[in-house]
């Protein structure tokens, strides 16, 4: 906001009421007047930088400045402005917020690879959150603002995920175990942090208790870690299976009915996992079923005898 005339020189501030502003040039078309007088107000938490023909000259702190030769001399020095000049200097002014951004959120768009010496690679889908701040105004500035009229924290937060995807899985390999990978979240944030500081110090910005709160396997990966988990409780893969071929008949029953191709595809399922027990279970059984005993009072026949000596019927 600016108010500039001749008998009143001028005084130029900025105001976020959103919050959500990290840097906003004022105004945002066309350029201010700058008379020895005119007055520039720095709120706290932010900067006000001079830009002249591309250059960047001077900065204010917080507080309240009148421009004159003596605290703005690079400005003075690159405009050959000399002190008690009427006409006006033009230049951009851009006023930078210097608050924490606190509790700002991060994702894996897609799972990420990340190698397990126990398993290998493995899709790993992850999120959590960060605290982020300006550190070097000037470095902002000239490598990630540029020409815009405002930069939002939403401009931020999308760069910063960039980093921090392309960093997780060189810190997620850190851990060597997947079973290991919940009970590592704290010491795997803190890599994660220093590596995300020394990627983006160059552009003027610092990263602050960056947070894992999930990290998590793909769902097939899970599925696996879950079937391992119960083969183990149960005892056998064999077991596991008939359970499961079981549960998925009753869960069927339940939504659907007794339909009867499920019920043979439960049963041929049942035989083929029972493997060679079953086989052997129904050699004996087929055996008891055939053996030389009388089919009507159960007493054993004598050799190849049609007649049974107890009951005297005929069995053939």
């Amino acid at each position: 906001m600016s108010n500039q005339s001749l008998l009143f020189k001028g005084i130029y501030e900025f105001e976020d009421p959103s919050g959500a502003l990290v840097a906003a040039k004022v105004p945002a078309v066309g350029s201010v007047d700058l008379y020895s007088g005119t007055t520039i107000v720095v709120r706290p938490n932010q900067c006000a930088i001079f830009i002249y023909k591309g250059e960047i000259a001077d900065m204010f702190l917080a507080g309240t400045h009148t421009v004159q030769t003596e605290n703005m001399p690079i400005l003075t020095r690159l405009a050959n402005w000399k002190f008690g000049f009427e006409s006006p200097l033009r230049c951009e002014l851009v006023f930078l917020s210097g608050q924490a951004f606190t509790t700002r959120r991060w994702g894996t768009p897609q799972p990420v690879l990340a190698n397990f010496s126990d398993l290998g690679s493995v899709p790993i889908r992850a999120f959590g959150n960060f605290n982020v701040v300006l550190t070097n105004p000037k470095n902002f500035y000239t490598k990630l603002m540029g020409t815009r009229t405002t930069f939002s924290i939403s401009d931020i937060e999308d760069f910063l995920q960039g980093q921090i995807v392309e960093l997780l899985p060189e810190v997620l390999s850190e851990v060597k175990n997947l079973n290991d990978l919940a009970t590592s979240y704290n010491a795997l944030s803190k890599k994660l942090e220093a590596a995300v500081k020394k990627e983006i110090d160059e552009y003027g910005l610092g990263v602050q208790k960056i947070q894992i709160l999930s990290a998590l396997p793909s769902k097939e990966v899970l599925e696996a870690m879950e079937a391992k988990t119960a083969i183990q409780i149960i005892g056998s893969q064999k077991e596991y299976l008939l359970y499961k071929a079981a549960t998925s008949l009753g869960q069927a029953n339940d939504t659907q009915g007794n339909d009867p191709l499920q019920m043979m595809m439960g049963m041929m399922l049942g035989k083929g996992l029972l493997g060679a027990d079953y086989h052997e279970k129904e050699k004996v059984v087929a055996e008891v079923g055939t053996s030389s005993g009388c089919r009507h009072c159960g007493e054993a026949l004598q050799g190849d005898a049609r007649f049974c000596s107890h009951c005297g019927r005929r069995n053939s």
